[in-house]
């Protein structure tokens, strides 16, 4: 086996054993006649790297990987029912606020500039040819 071959079959190896079920699915709390077991999104990536040269020199190598995790619904077991509640949207991370938010400002930012196009186009419109005059008041 190559050193690429095995650094890729530790890291996965790893990042198996990490990413069991009981990482997706927590372990149940019960409390008050009631059972509620939480359920996690996961996303993984990782990666490998090796190099080689001749005799004891440019040889090296590398792994690396990661994982992250967000709760996204609980299972509520009740003495007479069983439901799946989704965890509410808004109390996620800066990021995932942003990235929410990024196609409601660029929508604004494009209905702002067209109703200054429409303005301006408005008033080179009404200005042409055209002298104020007085306003004269008739009782």
């Amino acid at each position: 086996m190559t050193e690429i071959e095995a650094l890729l079959k530790a890291t996965i190896g790893e990042m198996e054993r990490l990413l069991a079920t009981k990482t997706v699915i927590g372990e149940p709390i019960t409390a008050g006649g009631k059972t509620v077991i939480p359920l996690l999104s996961v996303g993984a990536g990782f990666g490998v790297g090796a190099g080689s040269g001749k005799g004891d020199e440019g040889t090296g190598g590398g792994a690396g990987g990661g994982f992250g995790m967000r709760p996204i619904a609980v299972i509520v077991i009740e003495e007479d029912a069983v439901r799946v509640e989704p965890v509410r949207k808004g109390g996620g991370s800066l990021i995932e606020q942003l990235a929410d938010k990024v196609p409601q400002l660029i929508k604004k930012e494009i209905e702002e500039r067209e109703e200054r196009k429409q303005k301006e186009s408005a008033e080179k419109k009404g200005g042409e040819g055209k002298e104020k005059g007085k306003e004269i008041k008739v009782d």
